[in-house]
């Protein structure tokens, strides 16, 4: 669906499922969606998107405006096998300095190839670390490690759990946030790494 008048330049791509409501949203590339009940008649669709037209165009101006500052740190599968090394020395370390100050033991720790997540928290005590986290600034990756190491106490996101976190880093908001940014600026792409390197952690 291309809108002709307040939104010339954006295409608006249709989305139906079982849903009830209507919905927009606007990707990291800049892409419009809308999410539309099965129902709903492609007028007011339409209608519903010209009216969000000065919504969509802030919307699309700030993803663009991110994509354009975008920096993307290619890795040769040699360089990759480097960084997981170097992510393992330095996240194990910052583990071992922090799970003493919040009081809790952990089982073990595991550097992953993880692209969507920078770290995971196992009710066992298993912590998994995405290698890209190296390459964060280093407040970022002691946030990363104090927010997995307080999932041994709390095992979800409730006000007990961030009490945890803010108990180490009275910061952590703003790290968070930070955080958030960097992985909307930076692009850490790779090769594929050689088999006989997979279990190397």
């Amino acid at each position: 669906m291309k809108q002709q008048e307040g939104l010339a330049q954006v295409t608006c791509e249709i989305l139906r499922s079982r849903r009830k409501t209507l919905a927009l949203y606007v990707d990291a590339q800049g892409r419009l969606t809308a999410r539309a009940p099965l129902s709903m008649p492609l007028s007011q669709i339409e209608a519903f998107v010209e009216e969000k037209a000065d919504w969509i165009r802030r919307a699309v101006a700030k993803q663009q405006a991110i994509a354009a500052q975008r920096r993307e740190i290619r890795l040769t599968p040699q360089q990759v096998v480097q960084a997981r090394r170097e992510a393992a020395k330095d996240l194990r370390e910052r583990c071992q300095r922090f799970a003493p100050l919040m009081g809790v033991h952990y089982r073990s720790i595991r550097i992953s190839g993880a692209k969507t997540r920078w770290g995971s928290c196992s009710s066992t005590g298993s912590i998994s670390f995405a290698y890209r986290l190296w390459f964060a600034p280093q407040p970022l990756r002691d946030y990363v490690v104090v927010h997995e190491l307080a999932h041994l106490i709390e095992m979800n996101h409730s006000e007990r759990f961030w009490s945890q976190v803010e108990r180490v880093l009275p910061d952590y908001k703003q790290r968070r946030n930070l955080l958030k940014q960097f992985q909307q600026q930076v692009t850490i792409a790779e090769g594929a790494v050689d088999e006989n390197c997979k279990d190397i952690f």
